[in-house]
């Protein structure tokens, strides 16, 4: 059986779709109801050990996306202390167990987002996933601590983990307004936010990182091939960043500011083309 926590979200809904679809036996859960569910749905709050742990009875694998789902979502504290506690609670109990296989919903905003659009300069770009994470506010530090978490129980226990780092996901009415006005230095946009994700290809990827071959844990970025721009990606990044941002590789045409090859490589992931591509 197969336990997906968020469930009621946009995105859980998706997942718990596709994992029926398969053939798998589902157990949902969400803090708040999900009087649609298509399967079994037990309404709980993860920070809550002994009725969360209950739920890990004859389960298989997890696929974890329960969390208050971005920076401006929650006051900060709520959102670092629910998010940190209801992971930590799950993958030590899932660690404890012996569960087989973790996907936790983790965050490309954990590679760095801030309210100021300026205050996060990369290292390199495209963002790859050696690239560390620099969150400078507590929803992408609840993220990289989510993953220190799972990288800790995979030393101890035979469980594995996956830790998806996708960015915002767009809904299609603001897809339909794709190309956006290119960010400047006088009217910068957060770079990780460059990038957009399709909802349906983020729900595919839970679904084959929770199948792949996987050891201890591994993190992979997602987003789709293109940023929300019609201009050059390299012309963009040196308007906006100077000489401060090494280019690595070759960035065609409108490419994404995020790689996701890692994903694509070990997961089998193949987004769908980019709003300029379709």
């Amino acid at each position: 059986m197969i336990l997906v926590t968020g469930a009621a979200g946009r995105l859980g809904m998706r997942v718990v779709e596709r994992l029926i679809a398969r053939g798998y036996d589902v157990l949902a859960t969400d803090r708040v109801p999900f009087d649609e569910s298509p399967t079994s749905f037990v309404q709980t709050d993860l920070g809550e050990f002994e009725r969360m742990d209950e739920l890990l009875d004859d389960v298989d694998a997890v696929i974890h996306m329960g969390a208050i789902p971005g920076p401006i979502d929650g006051e900060p504290r709520e959102i670092f202390e629910n998010n940190v506690r209801s992971t930590f609670n799950l993958m030590t109990a899932a660690g404890e167990r012996g569960i087989r296989r973790v996907v936790f919903s983790s965050s490309a905003f954990g590679m760095g987002w801030a309210h100021d659009p300026s205050a996060f300069v990369p290292l390199y770009l495209p963002l790859d996933e050696d690239h560390p994470m620099m969150p400078s506010e507590p929803y992408g530090l609840s993220k990289q601590v989510g993953e220190t978490i799972g990288a800790m129980v995979a030393r101890s226990s035979p469980t594995t983990f996956a830790s998806l780092r996708f960015t915002n996901v767009v809904r299609p009415e603001v897809f339909a307004k794709f190309p956006w006005t290119a960010p400047t230095r006088e009217d910068p946009l957060t770079l990780v936010m460059w990038a957009y994700a399709d909802a349906d290809d983020v729900a595919e990827a839970h679904v084959l990182a929770l199948e792949a071959d996987i050891d201890g844990h591994e993190a992979y970025l997602l987003a789709q091939p293109t940023t929300r721009f019609s201009e050059s990606t390299t012309e963009l990044i040196e308007a906006n960043f100077g000489s401060e941002v090494e280019i690595r590789g070759d960035i065609e045409g409108n490419a994404s500011v995020i790689s996701t090859e890692k994903a694509q490589r070990m997961l089998g992931w193949r987004p769908k083309p980019g709003w300029s591509e379709g």
